[in-house]
């Protein structure tokens, strides 16, 4: 896997592209890039038929470890990679430790392993069981195992653990990976950790600066889940510029998490390349549907960045969500119909809006690509953010 950036400047957005999979060599991503967020093998609510109405275009899919391990013995069994056995081999696929959608459930972590909660409950997975995992399911790109337990309350005792534990696991994930003739040509991330504390932060990138990764992911910011969406750029932004002008200018970060748009753009603006597409699900789980994009390019009066489809305003609204959209959901249906699947619990309501929501959030990531071509995402960012400090 290989990625190229022209950028000379640090903390600054940037173009880039993400090519040379083992797997698909022929395949190039242009970054700023968003992985599709799935679960068990599957975009959410949508079926893989259903995805490819949505999008014909190739996609990352993002995996995380919780939705996924339980198929390991299966898999195995098989002698196949997890993109053969759910069906999905068109794609390439990124493993993460766990659900960005997801609300860690914390304090279960050790030295030699961390806690992975699936639907069936708590794993320990130490730094071999893991990468054992890894070769099973053949991922084209993967996080080091890590201990990510940290946001803005986390203690120094506990910052100071995360790091020396991430360090221990991270070095026995690299010498296996090295080692492993499934693996070595596979993408391998470095997690930094350290929580709100720079000092620890340096400390994190300092063991993983000689070592010969594809790009690194900025960890322990939050513990996940939708409360992530709340969280302002201002309370992040000087980890994240510190980490970044720290971390070497020709390798590729990643951030994971549901961030609101407003914070992915201020992430870019500060040199990010690569995020995951929980938020548009979590929107979705909470029957809301996301509008900004149509105010952004002045084809909707709508009020706000995204409206609740529950509200009673839209029982005789029989308009599209976005009447410029051109997803499926726009294309064949209307508030009122929507707000009739809410009230009658259908969950045909849930795949209609995940429909509409995933192609929102994926034409906002080609119009950040095109706004950083022409010059003119500064202005793009402004009207954005502009939208959800509005709405905040």
């Amino acid at each position: 896997m290989k990625f190229i950036t022209e950028s000379v400047s640090r903390c600054a957005a940037r173009l880039g592209f993400l090519s040379e999979f083992e797997r698909m060599p022929d395949l190039i991503f242009e970054t700023p890039l968003v992985m599709l967020h799935t679960k068990r093998g599957s975009v959410p609510h949508l079926t893989k038929d259903v995805f490819q109405m949505l999008t014909m275009e190739p996609h990352i899919l993002s995996l995380s470890l919780p939705s996924c391990i339980r198929m390991t013995e299966a898999i195995q069994q098989a002698k196949i990679s997890y993109a053969e056995f759910v069906s999905m081999k068109e794609y390439p696929n990124f493993l993460t430790i766990h659900d960005p959608a997801e609300p860690m459930s914390r304090g279960y972590q050790k030295h030699d392993s961390i806690a992975v909660w699936s639907k069936h409950g708590r794993h320990s997975i130490n730094p071999d069981q893991y990468m054992e995992i890894v070769e099973t399911f053949k991922p084209d790109m993967y996080v080091a195992l890590c201990d990510g337990d940290t946001d803005e309350t986390s203690s120094d005792k506990r910052i100071s653990k995360t790091v020396e534990r991430s360090k221990a696991q991270f070095l026995k994930c690299y010498e296996k990976h090295k080692s492993s003739e499934a693996m070595k040509n596979r993408g391998l991330i470095g997690p930094v950790e350290g929580g709100y504390d720079l000092e620890a932060r340096e400390r994190s990138i300092k063991y993983l600066l000689d070592k010969n990764l594809n790009g690194y992911v900025i960890d322990g910011l939050h513990i996940n889940g939708p409360s992530v969406q709340k969280i302002q750029y201002e309370s992040i932004k000087n980890v994240v510029q510190h980490t970044i002008n720290l971390l070497p200018n020709d390798k590729m970060k990643v951030s994971l998490g549901c961030w609101n748009p407003g914070v992915v753009l201020e992430l870019i603006d500060t040199g990010v390349d690569l995020f995951d597409s929980s938020y548009p699900y979590v929107i979705t789980e909470s029957w809301k549907a996301l509008t900004f994009m149509c105010i952004t390019h002045n084809h909707s009066n709508n009020e706000g960045p995204l409206i609740s489809i529950d509200e009673q305003r839209f029982v005789d609204d029989f308009t599209p969500i976005c009447e410029s959209c051109e997803c499926l959901t726009c294309q064949n249906h209307s508030k009122a119909y929507l707000k009739h699947l809410y009230h009658t619990k259908e969950l045909l309501g849930f795949v209609l809006l995940m429909i509409h929501n995933t192609h929102q959030y994926l034409q906002f990531f080609k119009a950040i690509r095109q706004n950083l071509k022409d010059g003119t995402f500064s202005a793009f960012k402004l009207k954005i953010c502009q939208q959800f400090t509005a709405s905040n």
